[in-house]
This record gives structure tokens, C-alpha cells and sequence, in this order.
């Protein structure tokens, strides 16, 4: 059972690797979903992966936003970094991501992010067939839908989050804070609106503000499930937060291990362990339904933290406190307006008391503290973490990673071959066919790994069996010995044949890139789509189809859409819904999931497109789709109108354009504790609507945005939307997508 833990930089890992995690992930600088935390360069990132797998441990790093059409060359340069670093895989979201590591760097171990939102079982057999070894559960699945699905053995191993923060919205599809001003929480800007204070004609509250996730009773039963990773969130915490959750949940994981008495003894030392983490409430998230129904805590404001006292004053140098609550210089505080907004963070430095300087505020004291930051005046104290150990000549004492091999090995009954930097080493042998249990690339890599050697270190290398050979354990070791002996005793690196190699790669990519648009077929038109509800007639736009959502049961000219949202328990409803509007004539469907299409891949001439929430922003991104069916992608509504347009320029596939409607910000499986309407601090507006399982957040201004005449077709959502309403949205269309 593998315990994961967050690494906002190299304190943060050394801290989690000390208190028992076997892994830990961690981010770049760019394309990862947490870019308001510190990070890590190149280098401090070949640093951490010398140290972890110096130390038996594993590292996983986060590449797990969308990509921008002008951003997939830096992508590729920045993926081709990480082919050389070699983690121990890859954490991604987006599409074209998956296209364009799996093609061109292929020793990428790749996982799919939380971020993918996949949540039943054909999420999970897509996932294999894009090339992920491994899925991060959506964060809203339920304990019984995942155990239905572990049961039913996935291709792909998973992972589940077990302790942390909790967004409100489902894994992907938030909107919210694009909304609010182009910070997409799908591209790791997000500026939490979902921790505001909203205003409702029955009052005021936190209503969109989850409590967070602490599963330490059920992980006796999470280790029964067949799960592989244990995840734990956090990594804009601090190296404290990491060291006391990896601990608390290591007592409990070799507890459960030892035995249920064991367990049941070792459950309030564990969460003492975690009383000094911080957060807010505890639940345990969505994975149970009575969990989920009293997740949101409307009258508690969405900052995680102790309330340790409110700012009375500011000036240049600093800020006074009025104390409620005892802290210290080293802790760590963030000051929150009072509009539930996000806060500065500060580490106390220096303090003082009528003048002179103090290492503890004591309550009922005002004491000043020094910062340079700029302090909402009014705003609440919260003590977010504790002083922490000095890390830094650790740090710094740490070597980076030596160069990284990665051979191709051959391995079949009659030959074991070894290429690598050009050079072949072969070695006959003659071995039995496998009966029951087929040799595995695992079982090579692992014994590869176990090189000793000052120079090298060995990567995620490409292995191809043949002839389904029985390799004894013992043999594997003697070939492995021999060819270390043999070549890689003798063997030099070329350092500029890897650099010759990847400025090869690089070139192959931008020649693909530059031709995708040429596979585009010009010839096929689509006409405009209006998805209009059973009751309602608006007028429509010019050539345009009607579309219904599944529950509407569409007649045979209309176009289905499938819901993006469907639990593990839902999937033979699905199922049987498709067959019936094929059966009656249907041929298009609409797909709003990359699970969705292993549901329709028994229908070979149905026409497929895409629409939100399934993210489309670049042409990789659209091959890939072409590649499973798709005929006409729908561009993320995310998008500003100039990015739209490189969009469709460069995709092989037609490219449909959102023009109208309340577009949908966040979908949520938890109750919310409001209905109607309900407004921000800022004035902002949005309605709440019930769909099936989902609680949903819409805009209160429509979406409005002009046609562009390169677009293919033109979509409009008359759902919540009527024509001619005079409070518009131009989105992102107007500015540059941060």
C-alpha cells in the first residue's frame, strides 16, 4: 500500500519522505494544477529524485493542467525534460498531453490527474487505452462505487485521495473562477470563489465551502479494496502539515496491517497527530452519501486554520493584531477579509509588544507584526501552521541525479538483448514457455533497477517479450549481472547524442503539429446545434439541429448528449438509452466525458462530437479524439476569441464554437445549503439548479459571444437561457486565458 504525499518543494519532501511516505508529487514551475505554490526548477527536481530513489521512494510529477494551441511547443520541450529526469511517472489531464507523450516520449510512465474527472469503469478502460498505467479517482466517487469497480479488477491501477482540502465542484469542470475573471482552476490559477461568502433571499452564508477530507477510519477498508495509492493533499501546505499527516496516517495503515484491535488502539493517537495540521472540520468527503449531504458548512467561513485573533490596524511595516488565541514567532498565519476572499499567508519573522520585540502573542495583547505584504485591514487571524525544522543544509547537501539509462530490452525463449546509446549487447539463452504467469515488464525493470553503478542510474526503459518465455528470478539476476558487467562497465555516455536525440523528437513534433490542419476534412459540414428542453421553443438560429439530453429521449433526427456525470451504478442505464435511440435511428451523440467512449464504440457509423465539460483547447488534444471516432470537436468554452482561432486553425477537426447560454460553473454531488439564487460580495450573480444526482451553479448573466466565421458549426444551450436577455457574458472571449 503505497502512501502518497504533497511536495510544494523540496522541504515539503524531505519532511514527507522522514515521516513514512513511500511517494511523493510534486510540480514545475509551469503546466501543473498548483501554480501558487513555490514549486520546483529542473534541477531542484533532479535533486529530489536522486534523494527519493537513493532511499527506496518514489517521485510523481504533476503536468496535469490544459493546454493552450500556443503553449503545446513549450509543453513538448518541457515533456522532453522530463524524459531525461525520469520520475517515476507523470501526472496529466489534458488530451493532447497523452497524445503527445505517449508518441514521442515513450518511456513517460503516465498517469491520469484527479483533473480527467474520471469516476466509473469505462473512465477507467479509456484511461488504459490513452496509454495511463494509473487513474486518480474523481474526488466525488463513492466508497461503494469505487469497491464496485476494484471488483470488476481495472486495467489501470487507482488512486484516491484520503486526507485534505476538498473543491466543492467536480474534478475538471470548474468554471467558477474563469468566470470571475479568466483564473481557470483547470490551468492551476484557480482564486477559490468557491470559499466566499454568498448572499440568498434566506440569508447569508459559505455555500459552496466543503469541509475537508479525514478518512482515517476507513482505511482498514481502503486497504482491502484492491487500491493502490493513498493520496494526501496539500501542496500549498507547509512542511509541518506534510510531516504530521504522512505520520498520522502511517500509524494507521502499519496498525491495520498488524491487526483490527491494533488499529481500533492506534485511532486517537493518529488523530493527535492530525490536530496540529490546522485545516477545517474534518468529513469524510464524498464517500459516503450521509458525508456528502452535510459536507458544506454554510456558516463557517472556507478558510482552513485557528482563529487566532483580527488585524486592528495596518501600516507600511506591518500589521496590529487584537489576540484571541496564543502564537508564535515561526508559525505561519494567513489574514482573510471578511468577504471570505483568499487571504495573504505570512511567516511571523518579528513581533512586538508596546514596543519591544516578543517570540508569543498572548491573548487579550494587541502585538504588531512585521510584514511587507499588503493586510486587509478588518481580517481575520488564522494560525495555518507551525514553526518548522531547519531543512536548508539538507537542502543544499543534496546531489542531483546521476544520468539517466534507458535501454530498449528484448527478452524472448531463445535471445536476451540489451540496446542502448546505439550500441547492442546480446546473450542467448533457452527458456521453457510460461504456463499460468506470464513474465511481465515490471519484473525486468525491477531487477534493471537494481544497477550499481557511480555513473547511472537505471529509467522507466521499454521492454518487449515475445514467446512468452519463463524466466526464473535467479536467471534475470545472472543476465542482469552480466550485462552490467559486460557492456555497462565499459559503456560512455554521449551526452550530445542525447541532446541530438531529443532536438530530433522536438523537430518530429512541430513537423506533426504543423500538418495536423492539413488532415482537417474541409469537405464536412455540420450544421448549427441548439440544445432545447422538452416544453420549450425558442427561435432558433439558422440551419441549426435540435439536441436533447438523454433523459429528454431525443426522436431520431435529434442529437443525443450523454451526461458527462455518470456513476458506476448508472452505467447500464446509459448503456440502454443509447441502444435505444441507435436502435430507433439515432445516429449522433454528443460525448461531455472521455468515458464516454468506450460506451459508444459498438456503433461504428455513429457521428461524434464533443461539448463541455470534455475540454477540447488544442490540436493534439483533437487528434486524439479523431483517432477514437470523433468527427467535430466543440472548443472549450475557456477560451479567449484569439486562442479560439489558433484553435481552429491548427485542428484536424472541425471545430464547433459555443456561442449562447448559461454555461454551467460547477457540478457538485454535495447538498447545498441554498436554492434559487444567491449573490457574492462582489455583486456577481448565479442560479442553482437540481440535475438528477448533481447540484449546479449558473451564471445569472447568459453567455453571448459573436460567431466567428471560422468556426465549422455553432452551438447554443437553451436550457437556462432565452433569447433576447439583456444581462450577457463575453467569458474569456474579449481576454488572454490565464
Amino acid at each position: 500500500m503505497e502512501l502518497l504525499a504533497p511536495a510544494g518543494n523540496l522541504e515539503c519532501a524531505l519532511a514527507a519522505f522522514d515521516a513514512g511516505a513511500d511517494a511523493v508529487y510534486a510540480g514545475l514551475k509551469k503546466f501543473n494544477a498548483r501554480e501558487r505554490t513555490e514549486n520546483f526548477s529542473i534541477e531542484e527536481m533532479s535533486k529530489l529524485l536522486a534523494y527519493a530513489h537513493g532511499h527506496g521512494k518514489k517521485v510523481y510529477v504533476t503536468f496535469n493542467t490544459l493546454i493552450k494551441e500556443n503553449e503545446l511547443e513549450e509543453a513538448a520541450t518541457e515533456l522532453s525534460r522530463l524524459e531525461q529526469l525520469a520520475p517515476d511517472a507523470v501526472i496529466i489531464q489534458d488530451l493532447g498531453i497523452a497524445r503527445l507523450a505517449r508518441k514521442y516520449f515513450p518511456t513517460l510512465t503516465l498517469h491520469g490527474s484527479t483533473q480527467m474527472g474520471l469516476h466509473n469503469s469505462a473512465g477507467l478502460h479509456f484511461a488504459h487505452e490513452l496509454g495511463l498505467t494509473r487513474v486518480i479517482l474523481e474526488r466525488q466517487t463513492t466508497l461503494q462505487e469505487m469497491e464496485i469497480m476494484l471488483r470488476e479488477k481495472p486495467p489501470v491501477e487507482l488512486e484516491v485521495f484520503i486526507h485534505g482540502a476538498l473543491c466543492c465542484c467536480i474534478s475538471g469542470t470548474c468554471l467558477l473562477s474563469s468566470w470571475l475573471g479568466g483564473w481557470s482552476g483547470n490551468r492551476g490559477k484557480c482564486k477559490q470563489p468557491c470559499r466566499r461568502r454568498h448572499r440568498s433571499e434566506n440569508g447569508n452564508g459559505f455555500f459552496l465551502s466543503a469541509q475537508d477530507l479525514e478518512t482515517l477510519e476507513l482505511i482498514p477498508r481502503l486497504m482491502r479494496s484492491g487500491v493502490t495509492s493513498l493520496k494526501i493533499e496539500g501542496r500549498l501546505r507547509r512542511s509541518d502539515y506534510v510531516s504530521n499527516v504522512v505520520a498520522a496516517y502511517q500509524m494507521a495503515i502499519n496498525a491495520a496491517e498488524e491487526s483490527e484491535q491494533k488499529f481500533r488502539e492506534t485511532l486517537s493517537g493518529a488523530r493527535a497527530k492530525l490536530a496540529h495540521t490546522l485545516g477545517r472540520k474534518w468529513s469524510l468527503g464524498f464517500y459516503t452519501k450521509e458525508s456528502a449531504a452535510q459536507l458544506i458548512k454554510y456558516d463557517a467561513m472556507g478558510v482552513s486554520g485557528l482563529l487566532c485573533g483580527k488585524v486592528v490596524s495596518t501600516d507600511p511595516n506591518g500589521f496590529s493584531v487584537s489576540v484571541g488565541r496564543p502564537f508564535f514567532t515561526g508559525d505561519m498565519i494567513r489574514i482573510q477579509p471578511v468577504s471570505g476572499d483568499e487571504g495573504p499567508a505570512v511567516r511571523i519573522t518579528k513581533m512586538s509588544v508596546n514596543g519591544k520585540t516578543t517570540s508569543r502573542a498572548a491573548k487579550g495583547e494587541t502585538v504588531f507584526i512585521h510584514a511587507d505584504k499588503e493586510i486587509p485591514r478588518g481580517g481575520m487571524v488564522y494560525k495555518i501552521g507551525e514553526k518548522t525544522n531547519d531543512y536548508t543544509a539538507r537542502i543544499q547537501a543534496l546531489p542531483e541525479r546521476k544520468t539517466v539509462l534507458v535501454p530498449t530490452i528484448h527478452i524472448s525463449r531463445s535471445c536476451f538483448k540489451v540496446e542502448l546509446g546505439g550500441q547492442v549487447w546480446e546473450e542467448p539463452v533457452q527458456l521453457e514457455e510460461a504456463g499460468r504467469h506470464p513474465l511481465s515488464a515490471e519484473r525486468i525493470l525491477q531487477e534493471f533497477k537494481r544497477i550499481r553503478d557511480e555513473r547511472f542510474e537505471m529509467g522507466n526503459s521499454n521492454v518487449c517479450i515475445s514467446e512468452n518465455p519463463f524466466l526464473p528470478a535467479a536467471v534475470l539476476k545472472e543476465l542482469r549481472k552480466k550485462w552490467e558487467l559486460d557492456f555497462l562497465a565499459n559503456y560512455t555516455d554521449h551526452p550530445e547524442q542525447r541532446l541530438q536525440k531529443q532536438a530530433e523528437t522536438l523537430e518530429q513534433f512541430r513537423e506533426e503539429h504543423k500538418n495536423l490542419r492539413t488532415q482537417c476534412d474541409s469537405g464536412n459540414h455540420f450544421p448549427n446545434t441548439a440544445l432545447v428542453p422538452r416544453g420549450k421553443h425558442p427561435k432558433l438560429p439558422e440551419n441549426c439541429r435540435i439536441a436533447r439530453m438523454i433523459d429528454a429521449d431525443p426522436a431520431p433526427g435529434e442529437e443525443l448528449i450523454l451526461p458527462f456525470y455518470i456513476h458506476e451504478t448508472g452505467l447500464k442505464q446509459v448503456r440502454e438509452a443509447i441502444h435505444h435511440y441507435y436502435n430507433k435511428g439515432g445516429r449522433t451523440i454528443r460525448l461531455t466525458s472521455p468515458g464516454h467512449i468506450p460506451l459508444v464504440r459498438e456503433y461504428p457509423d455513429l457521428i461524434l462530437k464533443t461539448g463541455m465539460p470534455l475540454p477540447v483547447c488544442n490540436s493534439m488534444a483533437a487528434a486524439e479524439l479523431k483517432e477514437h471516432g470523433v468527427r467535430l470537436i466543440q472548443a472549450s468554452l475557456e477560451l479567449g476569441g484569439t486562442e479560439l482561432k489558433e484553435l481552429i486553425r491548427c485542428s484536424p477537426l472541425p471545430v464547433e464554437q459555443y456561442c449562447f447560454g448559461r454555461p454551467v460553473l460547477l457540478s457538485t454531488r454535495a447538498e447545498l445549503p441554498v436554492k434559487g439564487k444567491m449573490t457574492d460580495a462582489k455583486g456577481d450573480g448565479f442560479r442553482i439548479r437540481k440535475q438528477g444526482i448533481l447540484t449546479q451553479v449558473l451564471p445569472e448573466k447568459v453567455m453571448s459571444v459573436p460567431p466567428l466565421k471560422e468556426a465549422s458549426a455553432r452551438f447554443y444551450d437553451y436550457t437556462d437561457a432565452e433569447n433576447g436577455e439583456k444581462n450577457i457574458s463575453r467569458f474569456n472571449y474579449d481576454i488572454t486565458l490565464a
